[in-house]
């Protein structure tokens, strides 16, 4: 099962994390080989039900059933923390001192409505402190591939030129929502924020965006991104 992975997170030998390709069976069928891979262990993969909102959760123990919320948070070891994107940015945290770690769902709605910020302060919540957290944004839409209306500018705030530059068609825009994420990431506070670079439109990764410009109904399958201590 094919990933991508952080290096400055893969330095951490008790923390295991994965950005694993598009594959329509990996939250059912081949969830166990995907956990395999990435940990080298059947460990269980919690999700959630993602609304495009700022609600995190703290996983307190371990549970089967998917709680609805962006983001979650835990110090349990041997229990992974998983979440779904089509073109948002996942976000993967980790502080090493705390053993803490934490995912979150970040489109554009979500990083403006606070979700970073939300899943921060959860992880405070259990003994991590930013300044010592590691955060790596992964595969998500580059700005090249992400046209937006006419009304984003003003919706997203902050000079036109950080996150924006004209589109091709009157009155449009390409939004860099990679940029705005690790933006919003730096601040926080955070000192270590890094980003994978890896575009979903044009790679092996699943696509809303490509999915529509091909015609397609609907996207079959989500992208996995991973973190659990071991």
């Amino acid at each position: 099962m094919k990933a991508r992975y952080c290096p400055y997170l893969s330095e951490f030998s008790l923390v295991k994390h994965a950005f694993f390709e598009a594959n329509p069976n990996v939250f059912s069928s081949h969830k166990d080989q995907a956990m395999k891979a990435m940990a080298g262990a059947s460990l269980p993969l919690l999700t959630l039900k993602q609304v495009h909102g700022r609600q995190v959760i703290h996983i307190s123990e371990p549970c089967d059933e998917a709680k609805e919320g962006d983001g979650f948070v835990t110090n349990l070891k041997g229990i992974a923390l998983g979440i779904r994107t089509a073109d948002c940015g996942p976000v993967l945290f980790y502080d090493p001192k705390a053993g803490v770690i934490g995912a979150c769902h970040a489109g554009w709605r979500g990083a403006k409505e606070g979700i970073l910020q939300e899943s921060l302060n959860a992880m405070e919540k259990i003994g991590a402190k930013r300044s010592r957290i590691f955060a790596t944004l992964g595969p998500t839409i580059q700005q090249r591939n992400y046209e937006v209306g006419p009304e984003f500018p003003e919706l997203m705030g902050g000079s036109y030129d950080t996150y924006f530059y004209p589109s091709e068609r009157p009155g449009h825009h390409y939004f860099n929502l990679p940029h705005y994420i690790c933006q919003h990431l730096r601040n926080e506070g955070l000192v270590h924020v890094h980003n994978v670079e890896v575009n979903t439109y044009t790679g092996n990764f699943s696509s809303r965006r490509r999915f529509l410009a091909e015609e397609k109904k609907e996207v079959h399958s989500d992208n996995l991104s991973a973190i659990a201590i071991l």
